[in-house]
């Protein structure tokens, strides 16, 4: 599965319990890049760039995949320079917590 249809699916995997009252918005620069709006326990993915973006994560396709599925742990890609962040980086701390991994497999 590619970077961008798994971003696809994150709409299925969002926990409204988490993301109630949440109004953020999150930039993925990967080969095609994309957004998530999520707001209000749900979330919308578009292709392209936001025009004022949270949070920015740049990463590889397949590190995107592995951090999606919670196979690549987010801090330590920070750590080895394979996820770069741009913006809010208590959202990035939030995401895991934001979207069931195990939905996304």
């Amino acid at each position: 599965m590619s970077a961008l249809e798994l971003l696809h699916k994150l709409p299925l995997a969002i926990n409204p319990q988490s993301t109630a009252g949440v109004d953020r918005t999150i930039q993925f620069n990967i080969s095609q890049p994309a957004y998530v709006v999520i707001r209000n326990g749900a979330c919308e993915v578009t292709e392209g760039s936001a025009e004022n973006a949270d949070l920015s994560l740049k990463m590889s396709d397949d590190d995107l995949v592995s951090l999606l599925t919670g196979k690549l742990d987010g801090m330590a890609a920070m750590m080895t320079g394979r996820l770069k962040l741009q913006g809010d980086m208590g959202l990035a701390t939030q995401l895991s917590r934001y979207f069931d991994a195990s939905k996304l497999q």
